[in-house]
Formats: structure tokens, C-alpha cells, sequence
């Protein structure tokens, strides 16, 4: 190892050695390996005698120079190949000066794995069908389908030829299918080899090379179209699995939808002639942006009898998401990895404001705010954990390190306050001058906020640098006072800000509202807090109002406490409160507080003024289902974060709360829950139909069945039974996996046998396994393991099982689910570091773990830190040492 904590800082990224101008690509996909012949066409910046082209796990045939002539014979070139850096050293026959052009030619092959998602991998292949091809180029996955300047900046055009089996339905690549080449638009056979296809693709447009895409395979095609306002169509394709395309329907009139929203409200249209949305079955990630190209995971792109409701949302969310990385990340595109976040952050702000515009709003935003604390992957845990967290990074080990809570969820929150700080009038105006500026180029974070800067007049550098290039977030609270005298009502904000750290600059939403539930008119706005304290005086206060509604709809990223609000006070926010997230908020900080006097009083009971308060709103028939749900709902998951590493505390908290709850309000219970009609076709004539009654049934049903009764156990396998959706299918059988109910493990079986031929029935499946709380789950997750049906490979089961896992407090912080959870990503990270990682977080507090914890947790970061190879697993590797540094 070397005494640097990060393999690549910001300066590793120097300037190029060249200007790329084209790539001319032959791929020949010939069985196991792909071969690959590239000429590239570059002009030298630098005087230099050789080049080094970054090369990873490829095998390296020969490199030439290439006359300026057509006539002129090819000159073999010497080469180190340096595998241990990825690095293709190639000596010039002779010095280049600056403003030389030259061309080189590449001949290399790789070898395509089952279970390396990164360059030309195998996917998923049809029965019948030849071998599934597949890429996948972000991060640096170029480099390993032939040599290339794997970076951002080598933007260039690109004519890609692409041959294989004729038996194929599809090859494809970036760019439009030449006509001189391939006049009807698709593949045409070899002369002199019938069993053979090439097609020749042209991208006139500069692009990156982590958004190239080479793909052989055998799909059906849904075909669509949209028309711009100017007349100008754009045909849409789905390719998908042979026999699925009606599981593309709706996803292609989601496509539709957000083809044209984008136009509307963005502004941007579309260029090319094509666009399609590719099916692949295997993927560490939902979907991919390749500049025409998209692939989607298919769990997520197709919808079907198996897709949750939250799989229909992501499928909305998903497919505007890599719409929209046409106009952000491909025309416009980070300058360096460390600027990754520009290319997500954006692109997941127009993505939630297409989720608000097709549901709920409050809801959307609700759902929003559940990811920023999400206690596994959510960026507020990344962040207490003390290891990541700024979204800037001061460098890393490994890109795909870049892809997390951080970069899609914090830094998409920034957006927002930027939004909120300058205006949305502004930011439109710089977002245009962005997009105008760097359209076809690169762009860095700096000369993103300069655009803004430059329109709204005023200067930014203390929001980007607080916000951007700093770890850890502010801890606002306020406190209010009314002084009828003077008739002002005061509040006064204090932040506290990480050790070390200057105040953050951020925005607060906040309203009066008096007793009948409205705002005081002329009191909402957006308050500044630029410094550790700052006071709010609100004149010409008729009269007292019944509260203060603030950080409304989650205003900035951080946590908030009213430190002078009483239970009465929050109480009547819950019922008043004209701002939902405010309002849920309120009800959320007075769990809290019945929350953490159980952890801190063994003999505490849960208060009759909380439960007096639940039963009201649990009876009020006027809330929206989906924010009744989160009203009712009662997580592991504390407000108040010094005490969300109290794990097992937490787990046993809930269950109290939940059987207080049950024990009063059972009947009331049973009566909400048979009122909501989830099963009829009338609440199932489009998919977003009964999303927030299936969302409320589900909560309604946790509370029922957590007495664990034989009662209980008849509701759970009666609502299985009559279930008509994958929601409310999946939501019993959770259910019935954490109860004591003899029918459990004969259903599940029955189940099983059902859904495991299918892709996301199978996920689902894993997911309630490996979710269930009974003690044996480590057994039945063992079982599962060895069925046939179950690949590790395939990175949908191996999140659906592994992830959950990890994510399940009620079985993990024991001394035998902590070994298990050990020798699980132990198991996956040489077959897939990304879930490995994401299951390691489940130990990132080891720090702040009480004593008795820490002492099991320690031997278990060890024993990953002995067992997975730096080499081939660097971030699960390096991640575990850093949670044992900071224990």
C-alpha cells in the first residue's frame, strides 16, 4: 500500500496529452471474448515521445502508427503493458509537437465475466439464444473493452462497427445507423460468411468515453414515437427479454410522458433520431445513460404482476432520470470524476419534480426526506459515520465509491437550497447559461456556480464551500417567543455546525399559523441562516399564533428541533399544520420523545397523551392515505441521532410502542384496515391507482399482527390470499415471515415454487426471507443460498438477499448475526464489491456503538479486512479499515 489514504486525488487529473477528435471501432464479438480494433485520431497538446492509454485486464495484440497517407504501410509500435496500473505505455516512432495530429491504431481483446459489470460483460441470455452481451462504461469501463484516455474530457465522435452471430435480433451502439452501410437500419450479413452481421453506428456528437455502449443480443422491440411541438419525431424503441414487450407498455408511455414534460419544462429536446431503453438483467445499478442508449435493469423496466408499488415509482423516476442525462452528463458532462455530483445532482432535482408533477407532491417529498435518513444507505448515516460524506470528495480508491447517498441524495437536497437561496426565477436563468455555456464540453463545479453567480448577482462561495467540500451537516434549533406589546413574534435560530467548520448557509421555510389552521398572511418566506445564530422578528402579530411552522417540506439538509415546543404545542401542529412535511414532522418529534424516554427508562410506558393523539389521527378519514401512513407509521429510525446507533434498543422501543398501540386501538385498527379497498379492479384501472391505500394498509397491517396472535396470523394469510397486487402479496408474507404463525414456512415454500422463475418475484421472495425476525432466518437465507434457482451473479438477488440482511436491526446485533453478516461480505465482495459495500455500512458507527457492541464488531471488521483482497475488492477492502481506524 502506499502512505496515501486515496489512490486518486483532484491533481492525478491533469491536463490531457491530447485532443481526441474520432474513434473508428471494430468489435468482433467472436464466443468468449471480444475483439476489439480502434484507430485513434488525435492532435498532440503537449510535446511527447510516448503516450500512456489506460488498459485494464485486456490482452494486448498490437499497437501501430498510422501514416498520414492512406498508401502508407502501418509501423508496429513498442509497448509496456503495466497491468498492475492499467496503464498501455506506447513509445512513438518519433517525437509529436504540439498541434501535431496523428493516428494510432489498437488491436486487443478482452474476455467478457459473468459477475465484472464494467466494460462488455454477460448478461442474462435468452433460452435459445447466443451468449447475452452487455456494457457497462461508467466508471471506467471503457478501458477495459480496448485502450482509450479513459477521462471525461476525451470527448470525441465516434463511427463504431459491430460484428457478430447472425442470430442476434440486435447490435447496437451509439450514434445513427449509417445508411451507406446499413440502408434498411439494421444489421446486414458478412460478404462470404452468412453466419455472420455487422452494422455501422455514426455519433457526430462529441461524447465521453464512459458513455459508449456495444451491445449483442437478442430482444423483442416495442416501438413508439413522439412529436415535438416544430413537427420533428423521434422514434422510441424498448428492447426487451423475447415475450415480455407487454410488460413495456406503460414504461413506454412513461418514456412518452417524460420525453415531452422535459421539453416543456426544461427546455431541452431531444437531438437524435432514436432513442431507446435497453433491458439488462444484470446491473449494480437502476439504469445507465448512453447517449441514445439507456439500459435499465430489467426488474425496473419492465412492470409486471411482481412489480411493488415502489418499483412503479422508480420506474417513472428512473427513466426521466436517464432521459434527462442527455442534456446533463451527456452533451453537458462533468469535467473529473470529483465533479460527478454535477452530472446526478441536477438530473435527480429534474427527476423529483417529474415524481411531484405524476404523484402526490407531499407524498413525493415525504418519500424524499425517508432516503435522506434511510440508517443503512442514507447520506445523514453516511455522515454520522465520519467517513464520507463530503459530496466534493478529496479523493478516492475507486469511482464507483462516487455512486452513493451522497452524490444522489445530499447533493441533490443542495440543489434544492440553491433553489430556495437564490430564487426560482435565477436559477433558471443560470441553469440556462450552465447548459448554454458547456453544451457539447466540460464543465466543473466551480464554473457550474460562476453561471449563477453571474445571473443573480451575488456571491455563492460561502454556500459551495460549506455545502460541497465539507463533511457532516448543521443541527439547527430554534426557539420562539410572542410579544403582544410590540405585536412581534421572535424566533431565534442557532446551528451547530461539525468541529472545526464554518456555518452553513442555509435556507429556512417557515410560516405563522394561526388557530384555524392557516398561515398569517404575509409571515411565509425564506429565512437565511448564514452564521451560527441569527433572529427572525416578524412585526404587526395581531395576536398570538398557535405555532411557528418551520424547516417546512424539509427546507435544508441537516436536522431541526423547536427547542421551546411543548407536546401541546406539537400537537396542535399535527392537527393544524398547513405544510404535510411540517406537520408529519411534528408527529415524528413527539414519537421521538416517547422513543427515547422507553430507551432511557426501563420502566417507562408509552404516555396516554401520545396514544390519545395517535388514536386521533388514526380515526381522522380526511388525511390523504399516503400521509396518514407516515403519520402512523412507527420506524426504528430516531430523530434524534445521538442515539441512532442503539440498535437492539431501538428494535425492542418500536415493538413497544406498537403493541401499546395495538392494545387500545385493535378494533379501530381492524375497522381502517377492512375499509380500504386494495383488492377490486376499480382501484387498479391505471398502476398509480391505490399507491397510498396499499401504503396505509401496509402500516395498518404492522400494527394489527404485531401482538403475534392467532388472530393475527388468520388476517395475514386471509389478505395473502385475496391479494389482487405484488404490494399487498408482499406486505402479507413480511408479515407472516416475522410472526410465529405455523403456517409460515409451508407458504413460503408454496410461494417459492411460484414466483422463483421470475426475475422480480424471485427478488421479492429473497427480500421477505431475508427480512423475517424468527431465529431461524439464518438458516432459511442459508437455504436459499444453496437453491439452484439463486446465482450470486446476478446482482438483483444478491442486493434482494444480502441488503436486506444487512439492513434488518431485529436479527443483526447478536454475536451470530454480526459473524454472519461478516462472512456474508466476505462471500460477495470478490463477486460484487458495489453490494458488499453497501452491506458493509451496516457497521460504519463502530465508533459510536455502545461498548458491548463495539467489542463484537471489531473482530468482525478484522476478519473483512483479513479476508478481502485489497487488489481485487479495493473499496469493500479499504472501506472496512477506515470503520476500524475510526473504532
Amino acid at each position: 500500500m502506499t502512505d496515501r489514504r486515496f489512490k486518486y486525488r483532484r491533481e492525478d487529473f491533469g491536463e490531457l496529452p491530447v485532443d481526441l477528435h474520432h474513434l473508428t471501432i471494430y468489435l468482433n464479438f467472436t464466443g468468449d471474448t471480444v475483439e476489439a480494433r480502434n484507430v485513434l485520431d488525435m492532435t498532440a497538446r503537449t510535446e511527447c515521445s510516448q503516450l500512456e492509454l489506460d488498459a485494464a485486464d485486456l490482452e494486448i495484440l498490437e499497437v501501430q502508427w498510422l501514416p498520414d497517407s492512406e498508401r502508407g504501410a502501418a509501423i508496429p509500435l513498442g509497448y509496456e503493458y503495466e497491468k498492475d496500473r492499467n496503464k498501455l505505455r506506447v513509445r512513438l516512432p518519433r517525437p509529436v509537437k504540439p498541434g501535431d495530429r496523428f493516428r494510432l491504431r489498437t488491436f486487443t481483446r478482452c474476455r467478457p465475466s459473468d459477475h465484472i459489470l464494467e466494460g462488455i460483460y454477460k448478461d442474462t441470455t435468452p433460452p435459445d439464444a447466443p451468449q447475452q452481451y452487455i456494457s457497462q462504461c461508467q466508471q471506467w469501463g471503457f478501458q477495459r473493452i480496448m485502450p482509450i484516455f479513459d477521462d471525461c474530457r476525451a470527448k470525441c465522435t465516434m463511427t463504431t462497427t459491430l460484428e457478430a452471430d447472425a442470430r442476434y435480433t440486435h447490435l447496437i451502439s451509439n450514434g445513427n445507423i449509417d445508411p451507406a452501410t446499413n440502408p434498411e437500419g439494421r444489421p446486414v450479413p458478412k460478404p462470404g460468411e452468412p453466419g455472420r452481421q455487422i452494422i455501422t453506428f455514426d455519433n457526430p456528437i462529441p461524447m465521453a468515453p464512459y458513455l459508449f455502449i456495444a451491445c449483442a443480443g437478442t430482444w423483442d422491440t416495442l416501438p413508439g414515437e413522439v412529436t415535438y411541438d416544430s413537427g420533428r419525431k423521434v422514434r422510441l424503441e424498448y428492447l426487451v427479454p423475447p415475450g415480455a414487450v407487454e410488460g413495456a407498455r406503460i414504461p413506454l408511455e412513461i418514456l412518452k410522458e417524460a420525453v415531452l414534460w422535459i421539453r416543456k419544462t426544461q427546455g431541452y429536446e431531444y437531438t437524435a433520431d432514436t432513442y431507446r431503453t435497453i433491458c439488462m438483467n444484470k446491473s449494480n445499478f437502476g439504469g445507465m445513460e448512453n447517449v441514445g442508449n439507456t439500459t435499465i435493469v430489467t426488474d425496473a423496466a419492465l412492470l409486471n404482476e411482481h412489480t411493488l408499488d415502489i418499483g412503479l415509482q422508480y420506474a417513472h423516476a428512473v427513466i426521466v432520470h436517464e432521459f434527462e442525462h442527455n442534456q446533463c452528463g451527456s452533451e453537458t458532462t462533468m469535467e473529473t470524476p470529483f465533479d460527478v455530483w454535477l452530472n446526478e445532482a441536477y438530473t435527480v432535482d429534474v427527476e423529483r419534480q417529474f415524481m411531484a408533477d405524476r404523484f402526490n407532491p407531499d407524498y413525493a417529498r415525504l418519500q424524499q426526506i425517508e432516503s435522506i435518513r434511510n440508517p443503512l444507505l442514507g447520506p445523514l448515516a453516511i455522515e454520522d459515520g465520519g467517513h464520507a460524506g463530503r459530496i466534493v470528495r478529496e479523493g478516492f480508491n475507486n469511482p464507483d465509491e462516487l455512486i452513493d447517498g451522497v452524490t444522489y441524495v445530499k447533493a441533490a437536497e443542495v440543489i434544492r437550497m440553491l433553489r430556495l437561496v437564490i430564487g426560482a426565477e435565477c436559477f433558471k436563468a443560470g441553469k440556462e447559461l450552465y447548459f448554454s455555456r458547456y453544451r457539447h464540453s466540460n464543465a466543473n463545479t466551480d464554473q457550474f456556480f460562476a453561471c449563477f453567480e453571474e445571473k443573480c448577482g451575488r456571491s455563492l462561495e460561502r454556500f459551495k464551500k460549506g455545502w460541497l467540500y465539507t463533511l457532516g451537516y448543521p443541527k439547527v434549533t430554534a426557539d420562539t417567543e410572542y410579544d403582544p406589546v410590540r405585536r412581534q413574534y421572535r424566533i431565534r435560530f442557532e446551528q451547530q455546525a461539525p468541529p472545526g467548520l464554518d456555518p452553513f448557509h442555509l435556507p429556512i421555510q417557515l410560516a405563522l399559523v394561526d388557530r384555524q389552521g392557516g398561515d398569517v398572511p404575509g409571515t411565509a418566506r425564506v429565512f437565511e441562516l448564514e452564521e451560527s445564530t441569527g433572529e427572525l422578528v416578524l412585526d404587526g402579530i395581531e395576536k398570538a399564533p398557535a405555532f411557528a411552522s418551520m424547516n417546512r417540506d424539509y427546507s435544508f439538509y441537516g436536522t431541526f428541533r423547536w427547542l421551546n415546543a411543548s407536546p401541546e404545542v406539537l400537537a396542535m401542529q399535527v392537527r393544524l399544520d398547513p405544510n404535510i412535511t411540517a406537520r408529519v414532522d411534528a408527529m415524528r418529534q413527539l414519537t421521538d420523545r416517547e422513543r427515547i424516554d422507553l430507551l432511557l427508562n426501563a420502566d417507562a410506558s408509552v404516555s396516554p397523551k401520545w396514544l390519545a393523539l395517535f388514536g386521533e389521527v388514526l380515526a381522522d378519514r380526511s388525511l390523504p392515505p399516503a400521509v396518514k401512513a407516515f403519520f402512523l407509521r412507527i420506524d426504528e429510525q430516531p430523530a434524534d441521532r445521538d442515539y441512532s446507533t442503539w440498535y437492539p434498543e431501538l428494535v425492542c422501543a418500536r415493538e413497544r410502542m406498537m403493541l401499546a398501540v395495538n392494545k387500545i386501538y385493535r378494533k379501530t385498527l381492524l375497522q381502517e384496515f377492512d375499509r380500504l379497498d386494495t383488492y377490486s379492479a376499480e382501484r387498479r384501472k391505471t398502476p398509480r391507482d391505490g399507491i397510498e391505500e396499499r401504503m396505509l394498509k401496509h402500516v395498518l397491517l404492522d400494527l394489527i399482527v404485531s401482538d403475534d396472535s392467532a388472530d393475527s396470523h388468520r388476517l395475514i394469510v386471509d389478505h395473502f390470499r385475496a391479494a389482487t397486487t405484488a404490494n399487498d402479496r408482499v406486505a402479507a408474507l413480511t408479515a407472516l415471515n416475522r410472526s410465529s404463525s405455523p403456517e409460515r414456512r409451508p407458504l413460503l415454500e408454496e410461494v417459492y415454487h411460484s414466483w422463483h422463475t421470475h426475475l422480480s418475484g424471485y427478488a421479492n421472495y429473497l427480500r421477505i426471507i431475508s427480512g423475517g425476525t424468527r431465529p431461524d432466518v439464518f438458516d432459511m437465507i442459508e437455504t436459499e443460498k444453496r437453491r439452484p434457482s439463486f446465482q450470486i451473479t446476478q446482482p438483483t438477488w444478491c442486493r434482494a438477499l444480502f441488503v436486506t440482511m444487512a439492513a434488518n436491526n431485529k436479527i443483526i446485533w447478536t454475536d451470530h448475526g454480526i459473524r454472519r453478516l461478516a462472512d456474508a461480505v466476505v462471500e460477495v465482495a470478490p463477486v460484487n464489491a458495489t453490494t458488499a459495500s453497501r452491506m458493509l455500512n451496516t457497521f460504519q458507527h463502530v465508533h459510536k456503538l455502545k461498548q458491548e457492541l463495539r467489542a463484537k464488531v471489531v473482530p468482525a471488521l478484522e476478519h473483512i479486512v483479513g479476508s478481502v483482497s485489497e487488489r481485487v475488492s479495493p473499496t469493500v477492502h479499504g472501506q472496512a479499515e477506515a470503520y476500524l481506524r475510526g473504532a
